[in-house]
């Protein structure tokens, strides 16, 4: 197996000095709804070879081809990713690194989404995803994006967070979204930046010490909003604070993503915490932001 990590800077040198990331953080941030299917899923072609492709997978384990679903159409992560790429990247800038975070396959399983992005995102940027986390791949993803900030060779970071609620097979007991929703974040410095403080994944984590875990990422509890995803706020309703914004049941992938969009470009708070909790591996997620509105 080949692997990719960032390189680790020498003791004393000028990307040692990178590793404390001051003034880098979110620069700028998109979130949009797609009721409509994807352009993908009107073609012919390619709605005969996925009924075939996954009849063929679902064999095996005695399940069968929901054709309603299937009918209703579905998005494509391609898609959606250019709708907010050209919202979030600002004319004339480029990007190093996108990185897609999702839980929902998409209706492509044979198109290597990412591979496609780095031909349509500015920059031509290294690209990858992260999938099969369920509510803390797109904190991994954050924190694999911090760590190859901490390089020469990154200046522009894009995270693209995204769901979408039709699959034509069961999906057990998978938590599905009502809709097709996504989020960018935009990554880098600048003068109008929402500081990433810390990100952090703690697998194993006890429900009953979430709100002392939140408390302590909370540096001034009057001056901090704390937006919480759908799957933490079933683990414990009652947490530290007086802003706890809650993101919605039927976003469970991207509900706190969509929320942080909303806060960060309309700050009422100096601090920001964002935290959501993956149920199969009782992952306890949080980041923080120093809040300067991002443009």
């Amino acid at each position: 197996m080949y692997t990719a990590v960032p390189p680790v800077p020498e003791a004393g040198t000028a990307s040692d000095t990178a590793h404390a990331l001051r003034g880098w953080g979110v620069r700028r941030t998109a979130r949009l709804e797609f009721p409509e299917p994807a352009a993908l899923a009107g073609s012919a072609t390619h709605a005969a070879r996925l009924r075939l492709y996954v009849t063929d997978m679902l064999h095996p384990y005695g399940l069968e081809f929901d054709e309603a679903a299937f009918e209703r159409g579905g998005q494509s992560y391609s898609e959606m990713a250019e709708a907010l790429i050209a919202l979030a990247v600002p004319h004339g800038e480029s990007v190093d690194l996108l990185v897609l975070a999702h839980a929902v396959p998409d209706i492509s399983p044979g198109r290597a989404t990412t591979t496609y992005l780095t031909h349509v995102c500015p920059g031509g940027p290294m690209a990858f995803a992260i999938n099969d986390q369920g509510a803390a791949a797109a904190f991994t993803a954050m924190r694999l994006i911090r760590e190859y900030a901490r390089t020469d060779g990154l200046r522009r970071a894009l995270l693209l967070v995204l769901e979408q609620a039709t699959l034509p097979y069961p999906t057990g007991t998978a938590p599905m979204p009502s809709g097709n929703t996504g989020v960018a974040l935009l990554f880098g410095d600048g003068a109008d930046v929402s500081e990433l403080d810390h990100v952090t994944v703690r697998p194993g984590t006890a429900p009953a010490s979430i709100p002392a875990a939140i408390s302590a990422r909370s540096p001034d509890a009057d001056d901090t909003t704390v937006i919480v995803g759908a799957s933490l706020a079933r683990q414990t309703p009652e947490l530290p604070g007086t802003d706890i914004r809650t993101a919605l049941a039927e976003q469970p992938h991207t509900g706190a993503w969509w929320e942080l969009a909303g806060a960060l470009a309309d700050a009422k708070a100096s601090h920001l915490v964002l935290a959501d909790y993956d149920d199969e591996s009782r992952s306890l997620c949080l980041a923080g932001f120093s809040l300067n509105s991002p443009g």
